[in-house]
């Protein structure tokens, strides 16, 4: 069977329909573990992405089916070899898809203690590596952007884990080709990876100093007070309007669901949440 090149427009609809069915499964689970209870709702909320998309394509890809979007769109999922990608193949994608993240810094981070326990490296060499891995971590966010830019050129691989395992999208038809907005999107990636690696040149080159650049953001931004809603140790410290000190990502993720203070239901929104510098 022939299949036809999907194009970034074509690309961008099929994730927006699975998105917003996502959207809606997740509210509903939030709306399950609401009843479980404060404490243990605001434990397991931060897992409630996870959970929506391993259900969600369990469900569909790794069943033979194609997603709402895919379905939406007329697309279905191919490997390089142009053929139904295997079993093991949508799961490694699924496993890079939901916890790519968390298995990296993972990686970084365990390499970071090998390195330091090492009795066969020199200490020229560890301190070398070290700064390697904290760059690595630091510039995490520009090569996802580096990711995208390159999404909206040549429209192959809309995730990192679709480029990571080689899976792209192919249309059934050929008159499902929409090519209405593919010079402007491929003018959209040029500009943002000029635009991108503009800004990583300069700040190579800028005029901090070397330690200071490459400086582990753990010592930084972890701090030994405890955030009352993970119960772990603030990282990146932020209040809210009415006092009370939270993890960024804790009260930013409670704040989706509810615009009110988990500890005293004052009113509050997201732009209203203030990261404190230097907090101790």
């Amino acid at each position: 069977m022939k299949f036809y090149e999907a194009k970034v427009v074509d690309i961008l609809r099929l994730h927006q329909r699975d998105e917003e069915f996502l959207n809606k499964v997740q509210s509903d689970i939030h709306s399950i573990l609401k009843h479980t209870g404060p404490r243990n709702y605001y434990k397991l909320s931060q897992s409630v992405p996870a959970i929506a998309n391993v259900w969600y394509y369990c469900m569909t890809t790794l069943g033979n089916l194609q997603t709402l979007g895919e379905e939406y769109t007329g697309t279905i999922r191919v490997g390089s070899d142009r053929k139904i990608p295997s079993k093991t193949l949508q799961v490694l994608w699924l496993i890079l898809y939901v916890g790519g993240d968390e298995l990296i810094e993972r990686l970084l981070r365990h390499s970071k203690e090998k390195i330091k326990t090492s009795k066969t490296l020199t200490v020229d060499a560890k301190e070398f590596l070290i700064v390697c891995l904290d760059f690595l971590r630091q510039e995490k966010v520009t090569l996802r952007s580096i990711h995208n830019s390159l999404f909206y050129m040549d429209g192959a691989f809309y995730n990192i884990s679709n480029r990571l395992t080689g899976l792209r999208y192919v249309l059934l038809r050929d008159w499902l080709q929409d090519n209405s907005y593919s010079a402007s999107f491929n003018l959209l990636g040029n500009l943002s990876l000029f635009y991108v690696l503009y800004n990583f040149i300069s700040r190579l080159f800028s005029p901090f100093k070397e330690e200071t650049y490459f400086e582990d953001t753990e010592q930084v931004n972890v701090c030994e007070k405890g955030c009352l809603l993970c119960g772990q140790n603030l990282v990146s410290a932020s209040t809210t309007p009415c006092g009370h000190i939270f993890c960024w990502s804790c009260i930013y993720e409670s704040l989706k669901y509810q615009h009110v203070c988990p500890i005293c239901r004052e009113t509050t929104k997201p732009s209203r949440i203030v990261m404190l510098q230097n907090f101790a």
